[in-house]
């Protein structure tokens, strides 16, 4: 197969991954819509060069070799793809907050800790949407948490997001190549 053709059935692969199953992995991405482009973006190019790696890496052993490599790699990478998709759910539900309170337009990043002056508030179990608005609305959420924070909060997202791609991308071009072969 030559290039054009190898990289043509990996993008087609990737708009695959990311459109299947009700376009979940863009469904999941960090909120924000910055941060959710540059996360499905890089995803998909980190997704295609997986894809690519391992198209290549195929090529030069045996079928039989090949086989209980990719059912190795696939169970592998299925299990940590599991740890990491925990994890970033636990993770989102933690490091976001939708707003306004009561009915939630949109989800927004938080922080990973409150500053000083919003940490009381925190401590009456107010909800992060409740302490926003008390500090006057998403325009002043810098007074709820630190800017090193929220961007702390953002870096853990968007990895987070990215290994469970990697992790679920990596599994399944493996279980193709399984089956392809």
């Amino acid at each position: 197969m030559n290039s054009r053709k190898v990289l043509e059935r990996a993008v087609q692969v990737v708009a695959f991954l990311f459109a299947a199953f009700g376009g979940l992995l863009k469904g999941i991405a960090p909120p924000e819509e910055a941060t959710a482009s540059f996360s499905v973006g890089i995803g998909s190019f980190l997704a295609l060069c997986v894809f690519l790696m391992l198209s290549a890496r195929v090529k030069k052993r045996s079928r039989a070799t090949d086989r209980r490599l990719w059912l190795g790699m696939a169970g592998a990478l299925m299990v940590v793809a599991l740890a990491a998709g925990l994890l970033y759910w636990h993770n989102r539900g933690r490091l976001t907050f939708s707003y306004p309170p009561g009915k939630p337009e949109a989800e927004y990043i938080a922080g990973t800790e409150y500053a000083p002056r919003a940490a009381p508030l925190a401590a009456k179990e107010l909800s992060p949407s409740q302490i926003v608005a008390q500090f006057g609305g998403l325009p002043y959420r810098h007074l709820v948490w630190t800017p090193a924070s929220t961007e702390r909060a953002r870096m853990i997202l968007i990895t987070n997001y990215l290994l469970f791609v990697l992790c679920i991308a990596g599994a399944t071009f493996s279980l193709v190549e399984i089956v392809a072969s």
